[in-house]
């Protein structure tokens, strides 16, 4: 399993089950991904032991990388973070943090005023810091009270306690999950998560998942094969097709109470496999249709995978040419990076359709060429014959659309005429 997981995101601190120690752990994905611009949610990571070596499985959703995910609730502290207005801040005495309605500073102190909610209001002062936390700049999770949301590596605030930590694992204690924690003196605390928080037996899991793909893929029952440990759901084997495989697994994650889902299912296509070049083709057919929303394409096929990295205009329909790439016969997988721009103003729409009009017009550029229109310019991307029409076309678009930006993308393709 672990041949997968290549690409090394960043080392952090875990309490490792193996060794009853907190020691560096090294994460692991299967793309690349970067810590700073996020990982998107889902995503299966293995996490290693240097020490051990032994690993387990967290998801993209469980692990803190410095950036807090959407909707999460972190509270700042009044003795130790920096303030603005809207934060939430948590002082001590206090049974909830309040969010910041009035800041001020005065010669010798800083005035903050927090609203409690239920028309609750307070000042408080702190003395004029120019020191502040900067391993959590964005704030603590709170414990107690939120030891269910805290994720791996999450800076806290034990209120309790009075003292600052952070999250360096959960554990399975005799059926019971518990939160590791370290806290700012090198103190290791384990905290037993409320009820709601707590696993439903993997045995029971495994159960209702085996009706369900036994119910929706009868005919897979003896290909598919399924596995959950610690919440966590194993999917191997094989099928004949990808729309298939991603069938299956979109029905898998439907499934309650689960952490995710690791994908360990192959596609096996009868016969002989088809190359990566006819492939890459039958991909190229694709993308340089008319109908196609995506522009700028990278496209890589390696042993009958595909990742396409594209951009693609807000409001556009994404998902025919989509699934029209998954169902190309011999696809064993697809992995799309690909990114929304804004759609261009009107006036930019109107110049590229009146280029189209004219190109159509020439039989100089009568190839397999699409106008794209762009916030601040037209693209124009394809296919010609030879080095010629590709220079032709350059000047043909440049005197066609005077003082207007053209950006040209043009593949020259001896055997267009074929496609």
């Amino acid at each position: 399993m672990l041949r997968s997981w290549t690409y090394k995101l960043i080392d952090k601190r875990f309490y490792c089950a193996e060794c009853s120690a907190i020691s560096t752990h090294s994460i692991f994905s299967r793309e690349p991904f970067s810590v700073h611009a996020g990982v998107p949610f889902g995503i299966p990571l293995v996490c290693r032991c240097k020490v051990c070596e032994t690993f387990f499985v967290a998801f993209s959703q469980e692990v803190y990388f410095g950036k807090p995910p959407f909707n999460a609730e972190y509270a700042k502290l009044l003795s130790q973070n920096r303030i603005a207005p809207n934060d939430w801040v948590y002082v001590d005495g206090k049974t909830r943090p309040g969010r910041v309605t009035g800041h001020y500073s005065t010669l010798t102190e800083e005035v903050v005023e927090l609203d409690f909610g239920g028309g609750v209001r307070e000042k408080f002062t702190r003395p004029l810091m120019t020191h502040f936390n900067d391993r959590a700049p964005l704030g603590f999770k709170l414990l107690p009270a939120q030891a269910g949301v805290a994720l791996l590596g999450d800076p806290i605030y034990h209120v309790l306690r009075q003292t600052i930590g952070f999250v360096v694992g959960r554990v399975s204690d005799h059926g019971a999950e518990k939160l590791v924690v370290q806290l700012e003196n090198g103190k290791v605390i384990f905290m037993t998560l409320p009820d709601e928080y707590q696993l439903v037996p993997d045995s029971v899991l495994l159960e209702h998942l085996t009706e369900r793909v036994t119910k929706f893929f009868p005919s897979l029952v003896e290909t598919v094969k399924l596995n959950v440990v610690h919440s966590v759901v194993y999917v191997y084997g094989s099928v004949p097709e990808l729309p298939l495989k991603e069938e299956v697994i979109r029905e898998v994650k439907m499934l309650p109470d689960i952490r995710g889902v690791v994908d360990l299912l192959s596609v096996r296509i009868p016969g002989d496999p088809v190359p990566d070049d006819e492939l890459w083709r039958a991909v190229l057919r694709i993308l340089e249709d008319r109908d196609s929303p995506f522009f700028n394409c990278e496209i890589q096929v390696k042993d009958g995978v595909l990742n396409l990295n594209a951009y693609y205009t807000s409001g556009s329909d994404i998902r025919t040419t989509m699934a029209r790439l998954r169902h190309i016969p011999g696809l064993r997988d697809a992995q799309f990076e690909i990114e929304e721009v804004d759609a261009p103003p009107p006036h930019m729409r109107h110049l590229a359709d009146m280029l189209r009009v004219k190109m159509k017009l020439d039989k100089r550029t009568d190839q397999r060429l699409r106008v794209i229109p762009m916030m601040d310019g037209i693209l124009v991307e394809g296919s010609v014959k030879s080095v010629l029409q590709k220079s032709l076309l350059n000047i043909f678009t440049t005197r066609a659309a005077k003082g207007v930006r053209i950006d040209t993308r043009i593949r020259i393709d001896n055997s267009l005429g074929e496609i």
